[in-house]
């Protein structure tokens, strides 16, 4: 059986002159011959970067339940500030007005931002502020520095996922008090409001929950906090809990 040979020439894809088979580039038109595996590789990176993009860049924490609470105090706050009916006429266009505003500001704020009582889930890990506490101490041996109140805010992480996750107090939680930044405070968990209460650390079995309270000092006189979560198994996706003093529970400081 004769060998078979391969051929010695080659037609240009591009002039349709004949060429060494070898050739790269055509001696007549000066194409480039080879380029179509390129073009596979390059239409192939492109459909990767895209199904990538679809499935994933569209997922962040996102808020799945928030308290009753905060609806009630809403609706309360609706039918104080809600105008008579006397000049009812004049403030509408204002009202509309200040209702677009504020509707904006919050779907600019609601996917980052939360509150007391709300649940935030991601990647089937479900991270929610239950309440926020003021304290005295005991007033003997357990008590805060002159002018200040212990803060206490109760977490619950609750691990859906496939897979044990660990939550830091100090690592995953980032605490600001009027814009100033705190520290977690130590003697404020021994506090008879939180003793019975561990510390949000340590690790959470799949399926399984987690229940703890972390503690700082506050300004008897403050007026906002913020603590922001970026708990490992978020990855780089962080979610903030902000709340006002008047949200807050303040029944133990006002026995």
């Amino acid at each position: 059986m004769a060998e078979e040979t391969k051929p010695k020439t080659k037609i240009c894809k591009y002039c349709k002159s004949e060429i060494p088979a070898d050739a790269k580039i055509c001696p007549h038109c000066r194409k480039r011959q080879s380029g179509g595996k390129l073009k596979w590789i390059i239409i192939a990176f492109v459909v990767i970067c895209i199904i990538a993009a679809a499935s994933g860049g569209g997922d962040k924490p996102e808020k799945v339940a928030s308290s009753t609470a905060e609806t009630d105090s809403s609706a309360s706050e609706a039918m104080t500030t809600a105008p008579s009916t006397s000049d009812a006429a004049s403030t509408t266009a204002q009202t509309e007005s200040t209702a677009e505003a504020e509707s904006t500001t919050d779907a600019e704020s609601a996917d980052d931002t939360f509150t007391i009582g709300d649940t935030v889930e991601y990647d089937g890990i479900q991270v929610t502020l239950s309440a926020a506490i003021l304290s005295n101490g005991d007033g003997q041996f357990i008590t805060p520095d002159d002018g200040k109140y212990f803060l206490g805010l109760i977490f619950d992480i609750n691990n859906q996922s496939s897979s044990d996750i660990s939550i830091s107090s100090i690592m995953s939680f980032e605490a600001y008090c009027d814009d100033y930044s705190l520290n977690l405070d130590l003697t404020g968990y021994q506090a008879p409001e939180f003793d019975e209460l561990s510390q949000i650390d340590g690790s959470v079995a799949a399926g399984k929950r987690m229940n703890g309270v972390i503690c700082y000092q506050v300004p008897k006189d403050f007026s906002t906090f913020e603590i922001s979560c970026t708990p490992d198994f978020w990855g780089n996706n962080k979610v903030t809990f902000k709340f006002n003093k008047d949200e807050v529970d303040s029944s133990a400081i006002s026995q």
